[in-house]
């Protein structure tokens, strides 16, 4: 195997990853959210979920994405899915974006280790905008089951890859991610995370870094 071809291009990508870093919230941002998850129908599955960001002074609430989407398991390790998300900003009713999006998720398990592979595709519309604002957004996710523990470690890096009509594909956001989750049960998790991003546009719904505290239950 020649590595000198292999790291000659992946040189620039490591490079424009570490340089992305323009125009950014600053700062860090909490975020609350409750994800409720069941069965339709055999394979097909709900999600709804509500995602709360007050400012990061604390001050007041911020913003709220809410999400409804129906997916379905394909195979044990592949699931599709699709769903629609508001993103509202605490009284500017004037920002108020629409969401919709749709994925292809598949994971591999060896012993403890779980490997995630995702693909999302997702068109946002802001109010009195006619032109959406598209990405596809890849993902990789790691899982680690901590023995006979209640606790799961994970870790992820995903990309935004920008998909405008008429526009270069180009990488804006890369966002970084890692946390724990406690399974109380089989119906009820609670998860901590830690969040960064590197951004290349400007995000008025992220803070460069994110602390993020969550509540799943499965129906």
């Amino acid at each position: 195997m020649e590595f000198k071809p292999f790291f000659r291009g992946l040189l620039p990508v490591l490079f424009l990853l570490i340089s992305i870093s323009a125009s950014a919230m600053e700062g860090t941002g909490i975020a609350f959210r409750v994800s409720l998850s069941g069965k339709i129908y055999r394979q097909l599955g709900f999600l709804i979920e509500e995602d709360i960001r007050p400012q990061k002074d604390f001050k007041q609430l911020e913003w709220f994405l809410s999400t409804a989407e129906v997916n379905y398991q394909v195979k044990p390790y592949l699931r599709l899915g699709g769903g629609y998300m508001s993103l509202a900003k605490y009284k500017s009713p004037q920002k108020l974006r629409n969401r919709y999006y749709f994925y292809a998720l598949a994971n591999y398990r060896f012993g403890a280790f779980k490997l995630s592979v995702r693909e999302r595709f997702q068109s946002t519309y802001r109010r009195h905008t006619s032109e959406p604002n598209n990405y596809l957004r890849s993902m990789l996710m790691g899982n680690y089951d901590i023995g006979k523990s209640p606790f799961s470690l994970f870790a992820f890096v995903e990309c935004f890859n920008q998909a405008k009509s008429g526009s270069r594909f180009r990488l804006d956001k890369v966002r970084y991610s890692a946390g724990v989750d406690y399974h109380m049960n089989k119906k009820n998790e609670f998860q901590l995370y830690y969040r960064y991003h590197t951004f290349r546009v400007t995000d008025p719904v992220n803070y460069r870094n994110y602390i993020g505290v969550c509540y799943l239950h499965r129906f």
